[in-house]
């Protein structure tokens, strides 16, 4: 990532104060890398394995299915209503 002037100083000073508050969670950040193969090119790489996907999937399905569901009950019983209505203010005649 490129820093600007002076910004790399300032990187080494943030990383710096947060290793003095962590030691073991900023030496946990040096050890880590990447796994073998992890190529964003390959067919095969994905951020999220399949099982996070479908999750995640159902879980926007689940957000979205009661707006849906008040869309749908609106559009079906709303012509409903207007039929009944239009019968009841028939018969006040």
């Amino acid at each position: 990532m490129p820093v600007g002037a002076g910004g790399g100083e300032a990187l080494r000073r943030i990383e710096a104060a947060l290793a003095a508050d962590d030691p073991a969670l900023a030496e946990l950040f040096h050890r880590w890398r990447e796994r073998p193969g992890a190529d964003p090119g390959d067919a095969d790489y994905g951020p999220v394995d399949r099982w996070t996907g479908l999750v995640l999937l159902l879980g926007l399905v689940s957000l979205a299915a009661g707006p849906v569901a008040i869309v749908v009950l609106l559009v079906l019983v709303g012509p409903l209503y207007l039929v009944a209505l239009r019968a009841r203010r028939a018969e006040a005649r």
